[in-house]
């Protein structure tokens, strides 16, 4: 992403001023611009092309719909970033609604701030993704999966690691997801060729379980982390966000809570 576009939509002057010096401290190159209601939102957005938008939850004539109508039609890969002064526990179910990469309590830091535009640059590529697997099954279920995440990829499958090696001879990588128990090839060695050809593309090894010994040589070989199957969205994700080095965001942690409560429940209700 080259120079970002970040608007900053709050009814507080002082809450927007402090927020746009700090972007423009961590992000010099930015153009930031402002909204202090749901009006000069939608102008914004219906004029510029917006990276990043931090938007707070309770900013006066705001529609829901037409923020998630323009995150889904016109940028999919802009960030929505929550913004409030108290969490409460509608804010996951809201944030899903309008597409929401993260919800942050004020007062924002430099730090937050830094972490958002982080994963907006990795956002706003497409990733090149191999998918090494000899499961069919598991590889429809890496795409379905992969499908929910805010990061955009090109899948591309193997179901073995001589696949696996002509593919990365002849397209870019940007990600990796290996199974450890591959039928023709070790997997770890398929790790390391991918690697010395793409160094800069990130490797996820994956499988049902793994030796702490095995562990400590992801490194050796490229890997930057392990997946523990049977896996879902949240573990994927957070999967995908350590391989680039970026911080998982808070949404993801509360609806991974959501939904264990409701797991929970569920048993309890069938006892």
């Amino acid at each position: 992403m080259s120079a970002p576009t970040i608007l900053v939509a709050d009814p507080d002057e002082e809450t927007r001023l402090t927020l746009v010096e700090a972007v423009q401290r961590i992000a010099p190159d930015a153009a930031v611009i402002e909204a202090a209601d749901g009006v000069a939102l939608d102008r914004l957005l219906a004029e510029s092309r917006v990276d990043v938008l931090f938007i707070d939850v309770a900013l006066p004539q705001t529609n829901g719909a037409d923020i998630a109508r323009w995150h889904r039609s016109e940028n999919p890969q802009g960030l929505i970033v929550l913004v409030t002064d108290m969490l409460a526990p509608r804010w996951p179910s809201v944030a899903t609604r309008l597409g929401a990469y993260d919800v942050i309590l004020k007062p924002l830091g430099d730090t937050h701030i830094e972490r958002v535009l982080d994963a907006a640059r990795v956002i706003a590529r497409r990733l090149d993704l191999l998918v090494v697997d000899p499961g069919r099954a598991t590889r429809a279920l890496m795409r379905k999966l992969l499908g929910q995440s805010h990061f955009t990829f090109n899948i591309i499958e193997a179901s073995g690691g001589h696949e696996a090696m002509r593919v990365s001879e002849r397209r870019s990588i940007d990600l990796a997801i290996i199974e450890m128990n591959l039928p023709d090839y070790p997997a770890l060695e398929v790790a390391c060729r991918i690697n010395d050809r793409h160094p800069d593309a990130r490797l996820l090894m994956t499988g049902a379980a793994m030796e702490e010994g095995m562990r400590r040589q992801l490194a050796t070989f490229g890997a930057s982390g392990f997946l523990k199957k049977p896996f879902r969205f949240f573990d994927v994700d957070k999967g995908v966000h350590e391989s680039f080095g970026l911080w998982h965001p808070y949404l993801i942690n509360a609806l991974r809570r959501e939904e264990g409560l409701a797991e929970a429940s569920a048993v309890r209700q069938a006892s």
